[in-house]
């Protein structure tokens, strides 16, 4: 979503909790809190003007990241609504897996379906509701689709043309990680591995003790693959090397 948190309609803010059953005087509150906000400028030291916004989000209030996730469960209804009425189909990991259509990562959006041109023209659709409704505008410029290796080449373009956005291959990654994991996972962690050599390689071992060594272990090393073994499990193989590298050091 381009300039997301700028964008929120209040008016679509107030709806969306009265229509997810929050209480009136909750909602009032709230509401008061984001509509009575008012900006000045600073200019070499002195506040200038009092500007009244319509609409939008602060960034950096602590309750912003949860009203946004208010706005987007909108956006989330509808894809779930037309899932239900069978024009957009998800994808499972198994045959008695639950169907997921999308993943929301505050204003990112991972979106799953068929690769058909019926199902992009309704995806297309949606996002015009929501556009509309919520004061939201999705980034084309940033935005990207990505297709399985046996859909064909006319099938891939006549989609692209559909959504306007670029055709990328699978292994992008995102928040650092990748989005597709194939059979190979010893290579594509090989980053890992690397980062760790790095780090090791670039202490003066010989300068610090072995008290140091540990901390400087533990709190670097040990840290670095934390945040892909949080998502991901990895190779034995890997796990092996990493200590490995730790225990040379």
């Amino acid at each position: 979503m381009a300039k997301a948190y700028d964008r929120v309609e209040w008016s679509f803010l107030e709806k969306m909790m009265r229509t997810m059953g929050f209480p009136h005087r909750f909602v009032n509150l709230i509401m008061g809190c984001v509509t009575t906000v008012s900006y000045s400028l600073l200019i070499q030291g002195c506040p200038f003007g009092h500007i009244i916004p319509t609409r939008g989000l602060r960034q950096g209030d602590p309750i912003s990241p949860y009203l946004f996730l208010i706005v987007a469960e909108g956006f989330s209804a509808l894809l779930q609504q037309a899932e239900r009425d069978s024009r957009l189909q998800g994808v499972s990991i198994a045959p008695s897996a639950p169907s997921i259509n999308h993943l929301f990562f505050a204003d990112d959006s991972l979106l799953f379906c068929n690769a058909v041109p019926a199902e992009a023209l309704e995806l297309k659709r949606i996002f015009g509701v929501y556009e509309e409704a919520s004061g939201q505008k999705v980034n084309l410029e940033k935005s990207a689709i990505c297709f399985s290796p046996s859909t064909p080449m006319s099938i891939q373009e006549a989609i692209r043309e559909i959504l306007t956005v670029p055709i990328v291959p699978c292994h992008e990654r995102y928040l650092g990680l990748p989005t597709i994991v194939g059979r190979d996972k010893k290579k594509l962690f090989s980053t890992i591995k690397d980062r760790v050599w790095n780090k090791v390689n670039g202490w003066q071992g010989k300068l610090l003790s072995k008290a140091g060594k540990e901390i400087l272990i533990k709190a670097v090393c040990q840290a670095i693959p934390s945040y892909s073994m949080s998502v991901f499990r990895l190779p034995v193989g890997l796990c092996r090397e990493l200590e490995g590298i730790i225990a040379q050091y």
